[in-house]
């Protein structure tokens, strides 16, 4: 037999320890391997947590996308009801201003007209009461023409007479 010789123990114990080292090994790197609780599956649940947040990403951005081209439509439907609405303002004020303009005139000439009325009904009036002073000068001329008179007269006439009378004033 081969006599042994201190290097030949050495190095028959450095590779006894790295058989039990590699042996140590092997359990651990199965143990993180396994699908259930280990390395492996924790691996797979954040691989599936980072597909989940990514699809999330994904779906998020689409939404932020699709709100960000309404919102564009609708600051630009809002900006041009802004302008309409402006527009129409002005319209109504210069719509406003020709109306008040038109109320004033037609206000003047109201009033034009109602003064040149009164003063023409003064007339008028002085005119009427011309006429209804000159009338009872001929109906008392006339009831004095009828007073003198010696005609005869039937019952109906000398009733139409006697209110003719009556109406100017006479007596009969």
């Amino acid at each position: 037999m081969m006599p042994f010789q201190p290097s030949d123990i050495a190095l028959f114990l450095v590779s006894f320890a790295a058989c039990i080292y590699c042996a140590i090994l092997s359990r651990r790197l199965k143990a993180l391997q396994n699908t259930r609780n280990g390395l492996g599956a924790t691996i797979r649940a954040m691989s599936e947590s980072v597909a989940a947040v990514s699809s999330a990403r994904n779906e998020t951005q689409a939404q932020a996308n699709e709100i960000a081209m309404r919102l564009t439509a609708l600051l630009q439907e809002s900006a041009e009801a802004t302008k309409s609405l402006s527009d129409l303002k002005d319209a109504i004020e210069v719509k406003e201003a020709e109306t008040s303009r038109r109320y004033q005139a037609a206000e003047a000439d109201l009033r034009k007209a109602m003064r040149d009325a009164v003063t023409q009904s003064g007339s008028r009036i002085m005119e009427i009461k011309q006429l209804i002073e000159r009338l009872e000068a001929v109906a008392g001329r006339a009831a004095s023409n009828f007073n003198s008179s010696e005609f005869l007269f039937e019952d109906e006439e000398q009733g139409i007479q006697q209110k003719a009378y009556e109406r100017y004033g006479q007596k009969r």
